[in-house]
C-alpha cells in the first residue's frame, strides 16, 4: 500500500549521501524528462483539467454527507493506490469545491494545471499574482490524503503564519490538521506542530530543526535503533521532525538557488577574553594599512591582499605583541579578516547596528536575520568595528546546505514566478523539471522605457522628478532600491522636497503589515527594499486602476535579474493595469568596478549625448553584461560548494557520521 512506505518507517528520507555517478545522473535526467515531454504535455494537462471538470459536475448537488463519504473514498483509495490519475482528479474536483465553500475562492483551470505538477513532483512557474498559495493547496491536500506529511516551505515567518492562517477553514473541512513553525518557537511547540498533516514553515526553520535531529540521533540512525528508541520513549523527547517526506517550496528559486551558497550551520559557544582581544588588536591594526600603499582590494573579484610594504608595516606593528600575533601566518590571516570587515561589508547595507547588536540584513530578501551570523571570526570583528559587545565565538556543531538538504525528500516540487533563468540549474541539482504554467488573464503590464545616465546625480533627481509626476496624477508608485542607505538617501531628499512618503525596509520590518496596506491608495509613495518584493500582494484602492494602477520604479539593479522581476511583480496582478521603469546610472554598485575603462568611456559619451539613444542602448547593455557575470559567479561558487559537500561527506562516513 502507497501510505505504508513512510508510515512504517521511522524518519523517512532519501539515503544517498554522496554524489551519484554519472550515469545513474543521466538516466534520473532522462527519467524526469520523459515524465515532463510525454506525461506531463499540454494535451495531458489539459484532459486532466476536463476530468476534475467531469467529477466535479459528478458532485454537484450533493449533500454534506454525500461529501464526506466521497472524500473518504478517495482518501481510502489514495493510499492504497498512491497518486494515480483517477483519484487524483476526484480528489482534485473535492478540494476545490472545498476551497470555495469555505474560503470563497475556486482554482482556475490554470491554478488545477499547476497544483497536477506540483503533486507529481514537477517545478512549475506561474506569473506573480496568479494565486500560487491556493495552487499549493491542492498538492498539499491530495499529498496529505495520501498518507504523506507535508511541508509547506517559504521564504519567511510573516508568510507563513499568513498562509497557514487564511488557508486553515479549507484543511480543517477535508479532515486535515495543519500549523505553521515560526523561528523563535520552543521545542515543544514545534514538536507539536510538527505532527500536523501539512506544516508552513520558512526553508532555515526546517533545516536547523532537522540538524537538531541529526545531533539528536547522533549515530542511531539504522532502522532498528530508530524503533527502540520510539518504544523507549527516547524517540518523542529528541526529535522534531517526522522524517523529510513531501515538501512544496514556495520561491524556489529564491530558497534552492539564491540561499544555497550560505550553508546552515549550528553551533555552541565558545572562545575567551583573550580571543575578544585578538578581534579588537585585528580592527586597529588593520584601520593603519592605507590602500594602494599597504593592501590591493579589488571590489569586483571582492578579494583583499597585502602589499610588499604592507607586510612590513603589519610587522612592525605587532613587533611588541604575543600569541598568535608573533605567527606571520595567523597575523596577516587575522588582518586581512579585518580589512574585510572594514572594506567589504558596509553598515545599513549588508548588515545594521541595533540595540548594541550587529544583525545582518539578508542581501534577497531585505530582512534582518537575528539568529544568523558570519563565521570565521568575521561576526566578531565586525562588532569590533562596530564598537558594540562582542559575541562570544562559536563551535560548529552541525553544517548543511540546502542543496544537500532538499535532495534528501522522498518527494519535491516547488514553484515561483522567476525560475525560468535557473530552470537547468534546478533540473541538475535537484532532478526537478520545470513546467510552465499560463496567465489566468492576459498581463496588462507597461513597460516604461529605461533611463541610464553617466552619474548618481542626475539619477536620482530623474527619480524625485518621477515619483513627483505619479503623485500630481494620483497613481501610486512603488521605488525599489537595492540597500537600506540607498533608501534612506532617497527618503532624506524627498523630504527635502516636501513629498509624502513612507519607507520600507529592515528597521521599519515592525510596520510591514500596515506600510503594504497603503501602498495601493492614490498619490502614496512608498520606498522599499527587497523587503517589498516576494510574496508582498499590493492592493489597489477603487479608481486607481483608472489611472494606471500600480507604477513600480526600479533604481538600481541587483545581483541577479530574478530579483528585479520580482519587483516588478507587484504592479499588474491579476490582470490589473500597471507600469514599472528603470532608472539607472553607471556609478551604481553592480557596474562601478565593472570593465573601469569601458565605465569611463560610457560615462564620458552619456554626459555629451545624454539623448543619443545608441550610447544609451550600449550602456544598458554594459550594464546587463555585469548582472550576467555576477549570476555566472555565483552559479560556479554553488556548484563548487556543493561538489565540497560531497566531498565532505564521503570523508566523515569513515567516522560514522554524515553532518
Amino acid at each position: 500500500m502507497y501510505a505504508l512506505q513512510t508510515r512504517t518507517v521511522q524518519y523517512p528520507q532519501r539515503t544517498d549521501w554522496h554524489e551519484d555517478p554519472w550515469l545513474v545522473r543521466l538516466w534520473d535526467r532522462g527519467a524526469t524528462l520523459f515524465r515532463r515531454l510525454i506525461l506531463m504535455n499540454e494535451a495531458r494537462q489539459k484532459a486532466f483539467v476536463q476530468a476534475v471538470a467531469s467529477c466535479e459536475t459528478h458532485l454537484q448537488g450533493a449533500t454534506l454527507e454525500a461529501l464526506q463519504q466521497a472524500l473518504c473514498d478517495v482518501r481510502l483509495q489514495l493510499r492504497r493506490e498512491g497518486l494515480q490519475q483517477s483519484s487524483l482528479a476526484q480528489a482534485f474536483a473535492l478540494v476545490r469545491m472545498a476551497s470555495q465553500q469555505t474560503l470563497g475562492l475556486r482554482h482556475h483551470d490554470v491554478q488545477i494545471r499547476g497544483g497536477h505538477a506540483l503533486v507529481q513532483g514537477f517545478l512549475i512557474e506561474m506569473n506573480t499574482g496568479e494565486g500560487k498559495t491556493l495552487t499549493a493547496t491542492l498538492a498539499a491536500a491530495v499529498a496529505a490524503l495520501s498518507g504523506r506529511q507535508v511541508q509547506v516551505v517559504t521564504v519567511n515567518d510573516y508568510l507563513a503564519q499568513r498562509d497557514a492562517t487564511e488557508m486553515q477553514p479549507l484543511y480543517e473541512w477535508l479532515g486535515l490538521t495543519t500549523a505553521w513553525v515560526l523561528e523563535d518557537a520552543g521545542p515543544a511547540e514545534r514538536r507539536q506542530a510538527y505532527q500536523a498533516d501539512i506544516v508552513y514553515c520558512t526553508g532555515k526553520t526546517l533545516t536547523f530543526d532537522y540538524l537538531k535531529d541529526r545531533i539528536a540521533l547522533d549515530d542511531r540512525v539504522s532502522p532498528l535503533k530508530m524503533l527502540l528508541d520510539a518504544y523507549t520513549g527516547h524517540w518523542q523527547q529528541q526529535v522534531l521532525l517526522p522524517g523529510l517526506q513531501f515538501a512544496i517550496v514556495d520561491e524556489v528559486d529564491s530558497i534552492l538557488i539564491d540561499e544555497a551558497r550560505t550553508p546552515l550551520i549550528i553551533s555552541s559557544s565558545g572562545g575567551s577574553v583573550e580571543e575578544e582581544t585578538f578581534y579588537v588588536s585585528a580592527i586597529e591594526f588593520a584601520r593603519q594599512l592605507q590602500e594602494a600603499e599597504h593592501f590591493q582590494y579589488s571590489e569586483n573579484r571582492q578579494l583583499i591582499d597585502l602589499t610588499l610594504s604592507g607586510r612590513q608595516l603589519l610587522e612592525q606593528l605587532t613587533a611588541d605583541a604575543e600569541g598568535l600575533w608573533c605567527n606571520r601566518f595567523r597575523r596577516e590571516e587575522a588582518v586581512l579578516q579585518a580589512l574585510s570587515a572594514l572594506h567589504r561589508f558596509q553598515r545599513d547595507v549588508h548588515y545594521i547596528v541595533r540595540d548594541d547588536k550587529v544583525l545582518i540584513v539578508d542581501e534577497h530578501t531585505g530582512r534582518i536575520m537575528p539568529d544568523r551570523s558570519w563565521e570565521k571570526g568575521m561576526q566578531q570583528l565586525i562588532e569590533a568595528k562596530e564598537h558594540v559587545s562582542l559575541t562570544p565565538p562559536r563551535i560548529t556543531l552541525a553544517k548543511i546546505s540546502f542543496q544537500l538538504f532538499f535532495r534528501r525528500f522522498l518527494q519535491l516540487s516547488g514553484m515561483s514566478g522567476t525560475c525560468r533563468e535557473i530552470a537547468g540549474e534546478i533540473s541538475r541539482v535537484y532532478n526537478l523539471r520545470m513546467i510552465r504554467i499560463p496567465p489566468h488573464k492576459p498581463s496588462q503590464r507597461v513597460q516604461v522605457p529605461s533611463q541610464i545616465f553617466a552619474d548618481a546625480e542626475q539619477k536620482w533627481l530623474a527619480i524625485e522628478t518621477c515619483i513627483i509626476e505619479c503623485q500630481l496624477r494620483g497613481q501610486p508608485i512603488l521605488v525599489g532600491t537595492r540597500s537600506i542607505l540607498a533608501a534612506d538617501t532617497l527618503s532624506a531628499r524627498l523630504q527635502y522636497g516636501g513629498v509624502e512618503h513612507q519607507v520600507l525596509h529592515a528597521r521599519q520590518d515592525e510596520t510591514e503589515a500596515e506600510i503594504i496596506a497603503e501602498a495601493g491608495q492614490r498619490g502614496r509613495v512608498t520606498l522599499a527594499t527587497n523587503m517589498a518584493g516576494r510574496g508582498t500582494d499590493i492592493k489597489l484602492q477603487a479608481g486607481v486602476a483608472a489611472l494606471g494602477g500600480l507604477h513600480v520604479l526600479i533604481t538600481e539593479l541587483h545581483d541577479n535579474q530574478r530579483i528585479d522581476r520580482q519587483l516588478i511583480g507587484r504592479c499588474a496582478r491579476q490582470g490589473e493595469p500597471g507600469s514599472w521603469q528603470e532608472i539607472l546610472s553607471l556609478e551604481d554598485e553592480l557596474v562601478s568596478n565593472w570593465l573601469p575603462p569601458l565605465n569611463r568611456l560610457l560615462r564620458l559619451l552619456l554626459r555629451s549625448s545624454p539623448e543619443n539613444r545608441l550610447i544609451g542602448w550600449v550602456a544598458r547593455a554594459y550594464y546587463r553584461s555585469a548582472q550576467w557575470m555576477l549570476e555566472r559567479l555565483h552559479r560556479r561558487i554553488r556548484a563548487k560548494l556543493l561538489k565540497a559537500e560531497f566531498n565532505l561527506r564521503r570523508s566523515l562516513s569513515f567516522t560514522g557520521k554524515m553532518e
